[in-house]
């Protein structure tokens, strides 16, 4: 994926939506029910059942199929759908979810409490789930009624979950289908109750949906005839695709199709949507050989100039010091970064420490990887002495995670719909942003309790993110584009959730005549 090396699960913040332009008209027509909306993207889709994907490029693909607890609309706030509301017990023993009542799945079953319960133990003992640790907060499911499910949580733990719903761990199968152990990565056939069926599907290569007869639950979906997906990786080919009028809708994010697409849209030829990725492009550290003195790694961060890095990227990568976008919650808009770019400071640093050398992984044949080529031309000016370390794309995260790597540059870290799982996975789980710092440990704890308030919880994340940026295991440098390039036809485009990952949620898109 040209969004991101890693193929771990992210998702996007609650609140402060990513910045979004718009370089040309929307359109003007009447709305063409019967259109076939073309989409080519980068990341593929290996399978279609919910509970065994694989990273959060196959998302896209099957959120027409399959309908989802709760939904982030465009700007990342979290947002009711199968599930009308959701509420915390007052001692956060359990999680409460209203549903809604107006639900079928395609194959006749209703959609109920029983059928939440159905696919949370599906998600829990399906052979090969990538669900599971997500669903682990929860222990047992209540059903308290038709339409009321309680979801019963170890102890402290839980308050994540609906953002989670959001994504594929709350994507809802029938029962019918459960109960009758239907392989679903390759036919689906009735058993979602989204507004779209699968027509054809070629894994890895096409997917093609149909409109399910009859209205949906959701009035803003179903708004074309038919949606076809092509996976195309290489982005200039996409870009192609749209000029000749064989693609509907496509996304870039590298330098050179990005300012190609401003030039489309400046045209007024198409549309083109320039929103500003979540995922932050930086620089991974861990305490090992030099790294482990703290005053190289303040040297590494003072070191770095985003500036330089955004010039790298024709502009397209805004400079961002914050773990979060602004406007977020769990964040503190005056917040300063403690280690701005300096370049004699950082010389300063290394000459007390008494020298530093680093190695810096990377995913070769990615955009980080003349991303590390400028980081290690920033260190040298610094006195650090920076070997590069090119590695398969597909060996950079894990490998780093497992702690083969001294450090690696990477636009892997991706702020999440609630900061606790954020915490979980960055700070204090398998990237140890924290470097054990037992101060940012207990605050994840006390803020991870879901019996309060999210106020009560923003200074705690706050402070949470500032203690870990003081310890310059992680350095923010940038925020790259991804632009939606789309024909005059195409509707919707503009507040489409997930834009932000270098995703896509095509649910509410449309066409015009």
């Amino acid at each position: 994926m040209a969004v991101s090396a890693v193929g771990t699960l992210a998702l996007v913040a609650c609140g402060g939506g990513g910045v979004s332009s718009t370089t040309a008209g929307g359109p003007t027509g009447a709305p063409d029910s019967a259109a076939v909306l073309r989409v080519t993207a980068s990341a593929p889709t290996r399978n279609l059942d919910p509970y065994l994907q694989t990273s959060y490029g196959g998302w896209g693909y099957i959120t027409p199929v399959f309908d989802r607890l709760t939904v982030v609309d465009g700007d990342g706030a979290l947002q009711p759908a199968l599930a009308e509301s959701w509420e915390f017990a007052p001692d956060g023993s359990y999680l409460e979810l209203k549903l809604r009542t107006d639900v079928t799945f395609h194959d006749g079953a209703p959609f109920d409490a029983a059928a939440v319960a159905a696919n949370i133990e599906r998600g829990k003992s399906l052979e090969g789930s990538t669900v599971t640790a997500a669903l682990s907060d929860i222990t047992g499911v209540d059903i308290v009624d038709d339409h009321t499910v309680r979801l019963l949580l170890v102890p402290g733990t839980g308050v994540e979950l609906p953002g989670v719903f959001t994504t594929n761990v709350g994507m809802m199968v029938s029962p019918k289908a459960i109960e009758s152990g239907m392989d679903l990565r390759n036919d689906p056939g009735a058993s979602g109750s989204g507004a779209y069926l699968v027509s054809e599907y070629i894994p890895e290569e096409s997917l093609s949906l149909t409109r399910a007869d009859g209205a949906n639950w959701d009035p803003e979906s179903g708004k074309v005839q038919a949606i076809e997906f092509e996976t195309i990786s290489d982005a200039s080919t996409r870009m192609n695709g749209i000029k000749t009028g064989a693609t509907d809708l496509t996304w870039v994010s590298s330098a050179n199709e990005v300012v190609e697409a401003q030039g489309l849209g400046r045209s007024g030829a198409f549309a083109v949507d320039e929103v500003r990725f979540r995922n932050v492009l930086g620089l991974y550290m861990r305490a090992q050989g030099d790294l482990t003195k703290p005053e190289v790694r303040q040297a590494v961060a003072t070191a770095i100039d985003p500036d330089a890095i955004s010039a790298l990227f024709s502009g397209t990568c805004t400079p961002s010091r914050q773990l979060y976008p602004a406007g977020s919650w769990s964040v503190d808009d005056s917040y300063e970064y403690p280690y701005t770019y300096d370049v004699e400071k950082a010389r300063s640093l290394v000459e007390a420490a008494g020298g530093a050398e680093i190695a810096l992984t990377f995913a070769s044949g990615t955009n980080t990887e003349k991303t590390a080529n400028v980081v290690q031309s920033l260190l040298d000016d610094a006195g650090i002495t920076a070997e590069l370390n090119p590695v398969p794309n597909v060996q950079n995260e894990p490998r780093y995670i497992a702690g083969d790597f001294q450090s690696m540059v990477a636009n892997s870290f991706s702020p999440k719909v609630d900061p606790a799982e954020t915490a979980n996975t960055f700070v204090t789980g398998p990237y140890d942003l924290s470097n054990g710092n037992a101060a940012i440990k207990e605050l994840t704890d006390r803020a991870a309790d879901p019996s309060l308030a999210d106020e009560e919880r923003a200074p705690l994340y706050q402070q949470i993110w500032d203690l870990t940026l003081e310890e310059a295991m992680f350095v923010p440098i940038c925020n790259q584009t991804n632009a939606a390039v789309s024909t005059d036809k195409v509707t919707g485009v503009d507040d489409m959730p997930w834009a932000d990952l270098g995703i896509f949620d095509v649910r509410h898109i449309g066409m015009t005549e």
